[in-house]
């Protein structure tokens, strides 16, 4: 039997009758059929827990929530931090069931760009190869959906690549026949990737610290129609487990603030805040990582600055899009070559490439 949609009339009259904290609209997921918006989630249901039971202490996950966050500030917000939004814009995940993989590579996109203080980095990850290639290898499917623990583990031990090396399309693939073979040049992995499931506290400190973490959240029918708002469940029934980075928190409208993967025409532009305690936000599944790796080509750089002393090895080298990297050509005469050719492209104004692995320049390549 086909599930039956929450009818949209009676959740605006709802939202009224109760003085909701959000409002409704139109939205891309109301435009689907009950079956498609289902399909856009793809978190399995927390074993042995009953749906029925869900919300049975929301109340009290509420307040651990409000109470948490000693030593963090009392609001954060990704796209604001001292006037500098270091988010990345949200995706669609379509038809098929990865939001994990969405929620995960977000996540590391904007601490990439946060832990960097560098808001113009270039890093647009692939959701297809955490999906198609690391999720499909532990049994993931767009009809099963997968777990956020599982792929930040491949993205600390193997790492995901960039959107230009896989672009993301929506169904069932073998991604290891689609994936640019050179991608393990141009690859980002975790580091200090931490369980964080049911620790409101933590949350609040990863977030702030390192810009987002990944978190799931219990979906009922009336979430697909989220306008603005802090988000709270009122009416309509259980729908599945979803994935989504969360960008910062409120204490004083209660609530956390997340990027979604259902496009800019869903929510507030693809962003939503939701209130502490709903859903089980915090009790689902939750990571963090403490920061991202880098091993790519950084083309077109700008040698904005050369640093370096008597000490053999340590010299650095600014470009302009990218900041500050240490060169690590892996002997003192590669590095004083390296450090030569940058110093000839700064005082000529000609743009370089530099390899990164780690934050240290490998190679360049210099005209």
């Amino acid at each position: 039997m086909a599930a039956k949609a929450l009818d949209l009339s009676s959740l605006r009259t709802t939202l009224q009758e109760r003085g909701a904290t959000w409002s409704m609209t139109t939205t891309s997921m109301t435009l689907l059929t009950e079956e498609q918006r289902r399909l856009r989630l793809g978190v399995p249901p927390t074993p042995g827990v009953d749906i029925r039971t869900l919300e049975e202490d929301k109340d009290a996950r509420r307040a651990q929530a409000f109470a948490a966050g000693v030593g963090a500030p009392a609001a954060f917000d990704l796209r604001a931090v001292d006037g500098v939004d270091y988010s990345t814009p949200p995706k669609d995940q379509s038809s098929c069931g990865s939001c994990v993989a969405f929620g995960t590579a977000s996540t590391l996109e904007h601490v990439a760009r946060f832990t960097r203080r560098n808001s113009a980095l270039t890093v647009d990850l692939s959701e297809a190869h955490l999906f198609y290639v690391h999720g499909r290898a532990a049994g993931a499917s767009c009809g099963t959906g997968w777990w956020p623990d599982q792929a930040f583990a491949a993205s600390r031990d193997t790492g995901v690549t960039f959107e230009d090396y896989y672009p993301y399309n929506p169904g069932d693939q073998d991604g290891n026949t689609l994936i640019n073979a050179d991608w393990p040049n141009r690859v980002a992995r975790a580091t200090g990737v931490s369980t964080i499931t049911g620790d409101a506290d933590a949350m609040k400190n990863a977030i702030s610290s390192y810009g987002s973490v990944t978190a799931c959240l219990d979906v009922y029918q009336d979430f697909f129609s989220y306008n603005t708002g802090v988000y709270r469940h009122l009416t309509g029934d259980y729908a599945g487990g979803h994935c989504i980075s969360l960008i910062g928190y409120s204490d004083a409208d209660e609530c956390w603030i997340g990027k979604n993967s259902w496009g800019p025409g869903w929510g507030d532009g693809g962003f939503l805040r939701i209130g502490y305690g709903e859903c089980r936000i915090e009790s689902y599944q939750t990571l963090s990582a403490q920061g991202v790796s880098l091993r790519m080509w950084n083309p077109d750089q700008l040698v904005a600055g050369l640093w370096s002393n008597d000490a053999d090895g340590n010299a650095w080298v600014y470009g302009a899009q990218r900041g500050w990297l240490k060169l690590d050509g892996r002997n003192v005469a590669t590095n004083a070559a390296m450090l030569a050719e940058l110093a000839a492209s700064k005082a000529a104004g000609r743009n370089v490439g530099l390899f990164e692995d780690a934050d240290s320049v490998k190679q360049i390549y210099a005209w």
